[in-house]
């Protein structure tokens, strides 16, 4: 069964101006620092080359041993990604829930992390909650320079 972490964020900035960001793989850097991502595959969108069916890459370095694969995306609503092959971890799904309230965001960020391994998904699901928390507070301090 997986294991679960769950990470609130308020954002003081509409909605319409949040998710765009978010919806950029980029961002992750910042969010899960010190993991770093590259995009692989861009989605077949024009609109949005971040969107469904994009790939990145993350890891440390220029080690990057994790795929993630954006498979849903509803606008200003949700955004949900899957880890792609990965014989460490036997299920991983990554879902950010948005809500606006008199011109605030409020962000749930939710990840489900399954291992093969005992206590792998546990040690990782500790250091995602961590390094989560802390970029999800950057990156709400600092929105205004995250603008598209």
């Amino acid at each position: 069964m997986p294991k679960y972490i769950e990470m609130k964020q308020q954002i003081d900035a509409p909605l319409d101006l949040v998710f765009p960001i978010f919806c950029r793989h980029r961002i992750f850097n910042t969010i899960l620092w010190p993991l770093n991502s590259v995009v692989v595959k861009i989605a077949e969108d024009s609109e949005n080359k971040d969107g469904v069916g994009s790939i990145r890459r993350m890891g440390l370095g220029p080690v990057r041993f994790i795929q993630e694969e954006i498979t849903k995306i509803i606008p200003n609503q949700l955004i949900e990604y899957q880890m792609l092959k990965n014989p460490m971890f036997s299920f991983h799904l990554g879902r950010l829930e948005f809500e606006e309230k008199e011109g605030v965001t409020y962000l749930n960020y939710s990840i489900w992390l399954q291992s093969k391994i005992p206590l792998l998904a546990t040690l990782v699901l500790a250091q995602l909650k961590w390094s989560a928390t802390r970029g999800l507070k950057q990156v709400a301090t600092k929105i205004d320079q995250y603008k598209p």
